[in-house]
């Protein structure tokens, strides 16, 4: 039986996306802050303080979403975001790596010798 409401307190825990069964009579109560006839408190200046916290929260989720999916496509409407690849591009210059740099400088070397 403690096992049983072990795993059920587990389950609950892991998903809090399930909703709570509640029978017992007693569990139930008033909420006095999201009734209908509740005063309104928030002034104007709490209210465009609330407005730009929930602006910057929106910002920073964009980021952190930005940041935990490297996969996704970056989307840009600036038209002054693009700009030209000088070294992907087809007519670029091969470049040489550090060993055939190397290996040109030590055939050079043995041709002068």
């Amino acid at each position: 039986a403690d096992a049983l409401e072990l795993k059920k307190y587990a389950a609950d825990y892991l998903h809090p996306e399930r909703s709570i069964e509640m029978i017992d009579p007693t569990a139930f109560g008033r909420n006095y802050f999201d009734r209908v006839s509740a005063p309104q408190d928030e002034e104007n200046e709490l209210f465009d303080e609330r407005t730009q916290i929930l602006a910057d929260a929106k910002g920073l989720k964009k980021l952190a979403v930005d940041y935990m999916h490297p996969e996704l496509a970056v989307q840009t409407t600036d038209s002054t975001a693009f700009a030209r690849d000088f070294f992907s591009r087809p007519s670029a210059p091969a470049q040489d790596t550090t060993e055939d740099h190397n290996y040109q400088t030590s055939v050079l070397a043995d041709v002068e010798a």
